[in-house]
């Protein structure tokens, strides 16, 4: 594998109040191209400053950060932008849809951003929204979805770039049991089938299952760094989840 991401020694500090809070101390870590990785850890651990950092959201106060053979911890704001449309894709909790526009334009928007024409962003959208199962939904507004269709939806438009990375922020705190296994069956697809590197953030132990390795986050250092010899298979779990829906349901 090649390697796709390398902090060392990164440090994030903040002002707060006239007082310097350390979010992140010293933190080494190696992410390598085609890895499900979960970064865990309770509140204030620093692990959202750590999201922050691979997502060049925020720049390291300390240390160096490469993505993809580009040193960017020194980047500005501006160069940092270029580098989150070209090599990036987010998913968030909240999904971060345009209410009014629809699932194939709000997909469409970071090809818009990369000034790209009409038509080949229109057949790349379609492509992205078919990828994640959508094909039927492709001009309803984010209201006529589902919860897990609007995440769907999120996760099309991460994918619409081709970004080398994949950056998941908590995708499945909104969702039910049977909605978040249905998107994790997808991320692990992702990585499976089309060789996607995915990052997800969570605090949900059973969301973190489902990585081949997870990285613990504590006082704003890496406790432990852990590869799971037997990662959770989300098909399986769905299966289950959608069998407890149907009996309560019937009960």
């Amino acid at each position: 594998m090649s390697r796709l991401v390398e902090l060392r020694s990164v440090g994030r500090d903040y002002l707060v109040g006239g007082s310097l809070v350390r979010a992140l101390a010293s933190v080494d870590l190696t992410i390598d191209a085609g890895q499900f990785v979960a970064i865990v850890g309770p509140s204030g651990s620093g692990k959202s400053t750590l999201m922050n950092v691979l997502g060049c959201l925020d720049r390291p106060t300390r240390g160096t950060y490469e993505l993809a053979g580009v040193e960017v911890s020194s980047k500005d704001a501006d160069e940092r932008a270029l580098i989150r449309n070209r090599l990036l894709g987010f998913i968030f909790q909240g999904f971060n849809l345009m209410p009014r526009t629809s699932a194939l334009e709000n997909t469409e928007l970071p090809l818009v951003y990369r000034g790209v024409g009409k038509s080949e962003r229109r057949r790349r959208a379609l492509a992205a929204l078919v990828r994640v199962g959508l094909h039927d939904r492709v001009h309803h507004t984010p209201t006529e979805l589902s919860g897990g269709q609007q995440q769907r939806v999120a996760i099309a438009r991460a994918l619409v770039t081709d970004p080398p990375l994949l950056l998941a922020d908590e995708p499945t705190g909104n969702l039910d049991s049977v909605t978040t296994y249905e998107v994790l069956s997808l991320l692990q697809e992702l990585v499976r089938d089309a060789g996607r590197t995915v990052v997800l953030v969570t605090h949900e132990p059973d969301v973190a299952a489902c990585a081949e390795r997870v990285v613990t986050v504590r006082d704003g250092n890496i406790v432990s760094d852990q590869l799971v010899a037997s990662p959770r298979d989300a098909r399986v779990l769905l299966e289950d989840a959608r069998r407890r829906a149907v009996h309560v349901g019937g009960a």
